[in-house]
């Protein structure tokens, strides 16, 4: 097998159609499934105690106030995700996917453990910032993994599968705020530890996809080469990735995706995020029991639009269900925030349709950014794309900081102003093409897209 595939002359498509060998692709699964399990409860443990965390560290009540110092953390956090996504993809491109996942999850299960010893708001934010880097790199190797693992429609329904456990984690924050909230904040920072005893899972049950192995021979042969026999197509195998995603046929796609991964971003991290917040402002309670309520609500909503991804893209095709799903977010958002004047189940059955579009968009994201690019550069790409919308969202947290202030300390005036961001996702869904070669499948330009029998 190894020498039809690793060849002199290296053909891309020959490599992504190889049977997957090695840890079997129900390994694959739940290792990155239980690894974004646990990224979504570390990650969404600060969104559910800003209020009661931040009122502490800055000895205030305001929400004005802890609005401003809130949003400063969710940038720095998400500025780590953008560093960490990009980084630890570049990494995983280099050194493989299976080793760099155990080094994200120890980055971010430690640091969210010390976020409980923080005693000041800059402290909390530098924890928050490396919680951050050791996500965003933890997420983009899982989707890569669980992209080159599995094939034809099953692909799409295990990436939905995969885009569930970030719901779920936030579900455990959730449960987990509800029994130990009473308690105080910080023991939901210390349960966040929990997560590096899975790196020993992984590190025991993980191998790495065939497609990187071969590609390690691959360029191994080619090192051993003197330089100045190696083809263009051989010296540009063995250089550095990340250039390559911006070459004259991948910086259109780069862009596009990039597009979709911000609005989706800023939709999910700088709207969402001053939910919890705005249910102690419409109590004017602690509302441990409210924001845990709410939370459970809105990631009920997030899996089963995961789980129902892999069905609406088969039938509906990318474009569509892209279109779909930023429409769909922009329309609740803007609904439960300007239509809600009190806690009530109204309001959660509008935070239901939030959870379920919003998350819908990045099942999307994890389906089709691994698709189109090739297995040298596909941690990169997927690492840079998606997570470089952290950065947008960032700039989107500070606005809605100063807009809370803005407006009074109103979250909601906020939240649904920033929602409006989705308008951006909207218009780039309406680029969005079925892939000419599925690198993932070899499908041929003059072939249909695997299981998507809509023209997008």
């Amino acid at each position: 097998m190894s020498g039809g595939i690793v060849s002199t002359e290296f053909r891309q498509q020959q490599l992504d159609t190889v049977p997957y060998i090695g840890s079997s692709r129900w390994h694959v699964l739940s290792a990155a499934w239980l690894g974004e399990m646990f990224d979504g409860m570390d990650a969404s443990i600060f969104v559910l105690v800003i209020f009661p965390a931040l009122s502490e560290l800055l000895a205030t009540k305001s929400h004005s106030v802890v609005g401003i110092y809130a949003s400063i953390i969710l940038a720095t956090f998400m500025l780590g995700w953008a560093i960490g996504g990009i980084g630890f993809g570049i990494l995983a491109d280099h050194i493989g996917r299976a080793r760099t996942m155990i080094y994200t999850i120890l980055l971010y299960a430690i640091f969210t453990g010390l976020c409980a010893f923080s005693h000041s708001w800059q402290e909390m934010a530098f924890y928050r910032f490396l919680v951050g880097c050791g996500i965003g790199g933890e997420i983009s190797i899982g989707a890569v993994l669980v992209a080159e693992g599995w094939r034809g429609e099953s692909r799409l329904h295990a990436t939905g599968a995969l885009v569930s456990s970030f719901s779920f984690g936030y579900l455990l924050a959730a449960i987990l705020n509800l029994f130990l909230g009473g308690l105080g904040w910080r023991w939901l920072f210390v349960a966040g530890i929990v997560p590096a005893l899975l790196a020993a899972y992984i590190r025991a049950k993980l191998k790495e996809p065939v497609q990187f192995e071969l590609m390690s021979q691959y360029k191994e042969r080619l090192r051993s080469k003197p330089k100045a026999e190696l083809s263009a197509t051989e010296e540009e195998a063995l250089k550095f990735t990340f250039p390559l995603i911006f070459k004259r046929d991948n910086i259109a796609k780069t862009i596009l995706v990039t597009a979709l991964a911000s609005a989706a971003i800023v939709g999910y991290w700088a709207v969402l995020s001053w939910i919890p917040p705005w249910i102690n402002q419409l109590t004017g309670t602690a509302a441990v029991q409210e924001r845990s309520v709410v939370a459970i609500v809105l990631n009920i909503g997030g899996i089963t639009s995961s789980l129902l991804a892999g069905i609406l893209v088969a039938r509906f095709g990318r474009r569509a269900s892209f279109f779909a799903s930023f429409l769909g977010s922009l329309i609740c958002c803007l609904g439960m925030f300007l239509n809600t004047k009190a806690y009530s189940n109204i309001l959660l059955v509008w935070v239901f349709c939030v959870g379920f579009f919003a998350t819908l968009v990045f099942s999307m994201l994890f389906i089709y950014v691994p698709e189109i690019y090739e297995t040298k550069l596909r941690a990169t790409a997927v690492g840079f794309c998606i997570q470089f919308g952290r950065v947008a969202a960032a700039i989107a947290a500070i606005t809605g900081g100063q807009l809370i202030a803005l407006f009074g300390g109103s979250y909601a005036l906020a939240g649904a102003t920033v929602a409006l961001f989705s308008l951006v996702g909207i218009f780039a869904s309406l680029f969005v093409r079925k892939p000419t070669e599925d690198l993932l499948h070899g499908v041929g330009a003059s072939a249909p897209e695997v299981n998507d029998p809509a023209v997008v």
